[in-house]
C-alpha cells in the first residue's frame, strides 16, 4: 500500500518538474528567439528642405530615430496651421501596462544611470541584457514585434529624455518649448519656424518628474524651495525650467535651447545669406591679426553662432581662452581652453553670493593671467565687461557677444549701470557687427545688418565717430559696401605692407570662399583646415581647389575713402603710381582719392 502511493507520488513529482522542465525550455527557446534591439540616429546636419508656394500642400516626413520616430510636418486643416507630427509605433492599453511593469523592474534591477555610459552601443546593450531579466524574471511571453517595442521605448525613457528625445535627435530644431500641463509642446523649426507638435504632457506629475530628471540631466538641483532652473545637458543644450506651480501657474515649464554639435562653418553662413564671401574674407582678414570685435543684436538673431563661425579664422598656433555661462561655443583650434562658469552651493551668504561660485568675472580676470592670444566671452552683461576691455586696452584681442539692437545702444549699455565703463576704454574696441532677425526674409533668416568700425569716442559726451563699412540691403538681401575700412588700412601700415595690398590679400580670399561654397566644402573642419593651410603655404589651397597661384585679382571701384588726403594715403598714392604700369587704377584700388580744390 505504502510502496503504490509512493510510486504515485514519484509519477506526480516527475511529471511536474518534466512540465517545469519544458516551460523552461520554452522560455530559453523563446528568448532565444527574440531579435536583437538596435537603432540608427541620421546624420546630424541641416538638410535642404523644398520651398513650397502653397504651405497647405506641404507633407514632408523625415527620420529621427530610425527606424521608431520619424517626422511628419503638414498642414493641420482643422487648426488651420502647419504641425510637427511625432510618429512612434503604437501601444496598446495593455501594452502600456506591460511596459509600465517592465520599467519599474528595470529601475528596481539597473545599478547605473544609464546615460551616464556615453557609448550608445554598450549603452543599448546593458539595457538589452536587463530587459531579457525582467522578462525571464516575470515569465512573460512577447512577440518580436513587442519585445522590439519595449525595447524603444525603454531606450527613450531611461537612455533618452522620455517623449521629447526624438525632438532631441531632429539637427533642424533651435528650441523646444513646454508651457505647462495639457498644453501641446512647441518647437522653433530652422526652415518653418514656430510650430505646434502633437505631443503633450498630460498630468502635472509626469511633468514635474520630468523637470526633476531635465535638473539630474544637467547636474542641478530644483526643488519647491528652489523652483527654477537655470543648466546645460550633456550635450550643450541649455535647460531653463520652473518646478513650482505657484510660480508657473499652469504647472512645470521647461525650454530648451539645443545646441548643435557641428557649429555653422563660414560657408553655410555664406549659404543662410547671413553673410556673404565679402563680409566674410574682410573678417578673414581682421581676424588673422588680432582685432576687439563685439557681435550685437536682439534675442535669437544667430549672434553667437556667427561669433562661433568667425572663431575659424583664427590662426592654428594662437592661444584662445573662451568664457561661457553655458556652452555654446565649438572652437576647432587645438590650443583652446574653454571654461564655464558655475553657480555656488548651500545657503547663500550675507552677501547673496553662496560657497564656491565662479562667475565670468572670475574666469576673465584669471584668463588674461595666461597670456591668451584671443579671449572669447560668450555673452558680456555686466562687470566682466570692464575687464575685458581692460584687457583689450592692453592689447589682448577679445570678442564677444551682446544684447544691443544698434551702436549707439551698444555705447549706452556699455557707459551706463550695471556696466559703466569709461568711454575712453571703449576705443578699444575695433569692430561692432549688429544682427537681426529678418523675419520678412524667411521664418528662421538671419541677417547681418550692418558692420562699424569704431574710429573714437568723445570721453566727454561719450559721442561716438563710427565708419559703417558694410550694410545689409533688405530690398535685394544682398551686403553693399558702403566705406572703406579703416582697420584694414592701420593692420597693413602697422605690419609695414601697403594698403593696396591689403585689399588685394581681402579679395583673394573672397575668391576662394566663393570657390569652396561652388564645390559644396562647407564642413566646418575641412572649411578650417583649408585656412589654416592658407596662412602656412597658400599654393597647396590654390591647388586643392582647382585655383590659379597668378590669377590677376580686380579689386571694385567702391564710394570715395575721405575728402581730404591724409599722410598715409599719401603713402598709399605713390604705391599706385608705381603700379601704374601693370594695373588700371580703377580696377586696382577699392577707392577713389578725392582732392579738394
Amino acid at each position: 500500500m505504502f510502496l503504490d502511493k509512493l510510486g504515485e507520488m514519484r509519477g506526480f513529482l516527475f511529471k511536474k518538474f518534466a512540465e517545469s522542465f519544458e516551460q523552461e525550455e520554452e522560455r530559453k527557446k523563446a528568448e532565444e528567439a527574440l531579435p536583437g534591439f538596435g537603432i540608427s540616429k541620421p546624420a546630424k546636419r541641416i538638410v535642404e528642405f523644398p520651398s513650397i508656394e502653397d504651405i497647405t500642400k506641404l507633407n514632408l516626413i523625415y527620420p529621427l530615430i530610425e527606424p521608431f520616430a520619424y517626422v511628419n510636418i503638414k498642414w493641420n486643416n482643422e487648426g488651420k496651421e502647419l504641425m510637427y507630427f511625432v510618429l512612434e509605433p503604437k501601444l496598446s492599453e495593455e501594452e502600456e501596462k506591460t511596459l509600465k511593469k517592465i520599467t519599474e523592474g528595470l529601475i528596481e534591477l539597473v545599478d547605473v544611470n544609464l546615460s551616464s555610459i556615453k557609448d550608445l552601443s554598450k549603452a543599448i546593450e546593458y539595457l538589452e541584457t536587463n530587459i531579457r531579466k525582467v522578462i525571464k524574471e516575470f515569465g512573460m511571453s512577447l512577440t518580436n514585434e513587442q519585445y522590439i517595442k519595449f525595447m524603444y521605448y525603454s531606450y527613450r525613457n531611461l537612455v533618452g529624455l522620455n517623449q521629447i528625445e526624438p525632438l532631441m535627435e531632429d539637427p533642424n530644431i533651435e528650441d523646444i518649448s513646454c508651457d505647462g500641463v495639457g498644453v501641446p509642446l512647441y518647437i522653433i523649426h530652422r526652415k518653418y519656424g514656430s510650430l505646434k507638435t502633437n505631443l503633450v504632457f498630460k498630468y502635472s506629475n509626469e511633468l514635474t518628474e520630468f523637470v526633476v530628471k531635465l535638473s539630474e540631466r544637467c547636474g542641478r538641483y530644483v526643488s519647491y524651495a528652489e523652483p527654477i532652473l537655470d543648466g546645460t545637458l550633456s550635450d550643450g543644450s541649455r535647460v531653463s525650467a520652473t518646478l513650482a506651480s505657484d510660480v508657473a501657474t499652469r504647472g512645470a515649464t521647461f525650454t530648451i535651447r539645443k545646441f548643435s554639435e557641428k557649429p555653422f562653418s563660414p560657408i553655410e553662413q555664406m549659404e543662410f545669406k547671413t553673410a556673404d564671401s565679402q563680409l566674410l574674407a574682410y573678417f578673414w582678414y581682421l581676424m588673422q591679426y588680432g582685432i576687439s570685435m563685439l557681435v550685437v543684436g536682439g534675442v535669437a538673431t544667430g549672434k553667437t553662432s556667427f561669433l562661433n563661425s568667425l572663431c575659424m579664422f583664427i590662426p592654428p598656433e594662437a592661444k584662445v581662452v573662451s568664457i561661457e555661462d553655458t556652452r555654446e561655443l565649438r572652437i576647432p583650434n587645438e590650443h583652446w581652453i574653454p571654461t564655464l562658469s558655475r553657480t555656488g552651493f548651500g545657503i547663500p551668504a550675507p552677501s547673496g553670493e553662496k560657497y564656491g561660485g565662479v562667475s565670468l568675472f572670475d574666469l576673465l580676470k584669471e584668463s588674461f593671467r595666461q597670456n591668451p592670444d584671443y579671449v572669447i566671452v560668450g555673452e558680456v552683461r555686466g562687470n566682466e565687461a570692464y575687464v575685458m576691455f581692460q584687457g583689450m586696452s592692453s592689447g589682448h584681442p577679445s570678442l564677444s557677444t551682446m544684447h544691443a539692437g544698434s551702436v549707439d545702444t551698444l555705447i549706452k549699455r556699455l557707459t551706463t549701470p550695471p556696466i559703466e565703463l569709461s568711454p575712453t576704454l571703449i576705443e578699444s574696441l575695433d569692430v561692432v557687427v549688429v544682427m537681426i532677425h529678418a523675419k520678412e526674409k524667411g521664418k528662421s533668416a538671419r541677417r547681418i545688418k550692418e558692420i562699424v568700425e569704431i574710429e573714437r569716442v568723445d570721453p566727454k559726451t561719450a559721442d561716438v565717430k563710427s565708419r559703417t563699412v558694410f550694410r545689409w540691403n533688405p530690398e535685394s538681401d544682398t551686403y553693399e559696401k558702403t566705406d572703406q575700412s579703416i582697420k584694414v588700412e592701420k593692420i597693413a601700415l602697422a605690419k609695414g605692407g601697403n594698403v593696396v595690398d591689403a585689399f588685394k590679400e581681402i579679395e583673394t580670399r573672397k575668391i576662394i570662399l566663393d570657390t569652396m561654397k561652388q564645390k559644396g566644402i562647407k564642413d566646418y573642419l575641412e572649411v578650417t583646415r583649408l585656412v589654416n593651410l592658407y596662412y602656412k603655404e597658400p599654393s597647396k589651397v590654390f591647388e586643392t581647389l582647382g585655383m590659379s597661384p597668378e590669377m590677376e585679382v580686380k579689386i571694385p571701384v567702391t564710394v570715395p575713402i575721405r575728402a581730404k588726403p591724409q599722410p598715409q594715403l599719401a603713402q598709399a598714392e605713390a604705391t599706385i603710381e608705381k603700379e601704374k604700369k601693370r594695373f588700371s587704377i580703377w580696377d586696382l584700388l577699392g577707392f577713389k582719392f578725392l582732392r579738394e580744390t
